[in-house]
């Protein structure tokens, strides 16, 4: 009995904490954690981190990802995702759009990007450099009574001051090389630096918090090694660097089985491990499943530090 009412108040204690957490990374400005969303399988979907990587896989494509992390944990991100992208040859330019509905405790960002991408051929169709540009919007929204009503956090100014929402816009852009074997790329997002206002002047405090958006920088790069003739080793990384905050790194190994099956296995540093399965139907409809076993100090709390990433993707192809 004893255990059992520990365990609760513990957990209580956890959202509590969680929740001044997410709702200062989200409003103060002089923390410049990651504000951008984040899946397993980026080289899967990289248009989203790098708007020259539009229309990279030349087939059309439609897709939605939903995933949950620290399952265990109340109020634990969870993202959903809707998006598309084609290659138009006789132009020499991609599209790919996608909207996002991303949750984290009493905070949600609700949006869409739109990229747009040319090819400059390197000597055939198979090998280009592309460059790419992109717009996008965003919704930030706080649930203040999700706040207020938390032991913790009831009755703090700050969130008593601060606004319900902000709509606001921003832009990104990058360079992608695309060849048989190797490919590699680079962008930055969030360019303008857009502000966010969500915390106005508050008459107690002789002071003015602000908030805003700031530039997020992606490397990446993946290389196809043909084992044999069904078989693709696919070792890939993903760099990311935000203004004073640690340089983020994930690096994986995928093996492609013709085009069927996908197997792979990833490392977050200092974050999560994580494995990737994958199967093609007629070569045209991919379902994909990633988990996540986050390491401390998620892993100490019990059925707290799982993520779960489903992807449905429909190639239309012949």
């Amino acid at each position: 009995m004893l255990k059992t009412t520990i365990k609760k108040l513990t957990c209580m204690r956890i959202k509590s904490i969680l929740a001044v957490l997410f709702f200062t990374i989200v409003c103060l400005s002089n923390t410049q954690a990651q504000q951008q969303f984040e899946i397993s399988e980026y080289m899967q979907n990289n248009f989203i981190y790098n708007p020259a990587a539009a229309g990279a896989s030349d087939a059309p494509s439609v897709g939605a990802i939903y995933r949950k992390m620290w399952s265990g944990i109340d109020g634990g991100p969870q993202t959903s995702i809707l998006y598309g992208d084609k290659y138009f040859e006789k132009k020499k330019v991609g599209v790919a759009a996608f909207l996002y509905d991303d949750q984290t405790g009493p905070t949600s960002q609700t949006g869409g990007q739109v990229d747009l991408s040319y090819s400059v051929e390197l000597g055939s169709k198979d090998k280009r450099l592309m460059f790419g540009l992109a717009g996008m919007f965003f919704q930030y929204q706080i649930d203040k009574g999700y706040l207020l009503n938390d032991p913790i956090t009831m009755g703090d100014a700050t969130i008593q001051g601060a606004s319900d929402s902000k709509i606001t816009g921003d832009a990104a852009a990058g360079v992608y090389l695309k060849t048989p074997t190797i490919n590699i790329g680079a962008s930055v997002e969030q360019i303008i630096h857009s502000k966010l206002d969500l915390l106005k002047e508050i008459s107690t405090v002789n002071t003015s918090l602000e908030a805003q958006l700031y530039r997020h920088y992606y490397v990446m790069a993946d290389y196809n090694w043909k084992v044999d003739e069904d078989n693709t080793l696919v070792p890939n990384a993903l760099l990311k660097y935000l203004y004073n905050s640690p340089v983020d790194l994930q690096v994986g190994m995928n093996l492609e089985h013709k085009d069927i099956l996908t197997l792979g296995f990833g490392y977050h540093y200092l974050q999560s491990y994580s494995f990737f399965a994958a199967v093609k139907v007629k070569h045209q409809l991919q379902i994909g499943y990633a988990f996540d076993q986050f390491v401390t100090p998620l892993s100490e709390f019990s059925n707290g530090s799982a993520s779960n990433e489903i992807s449905l993707r429909y190639y239309f192809v012949k």
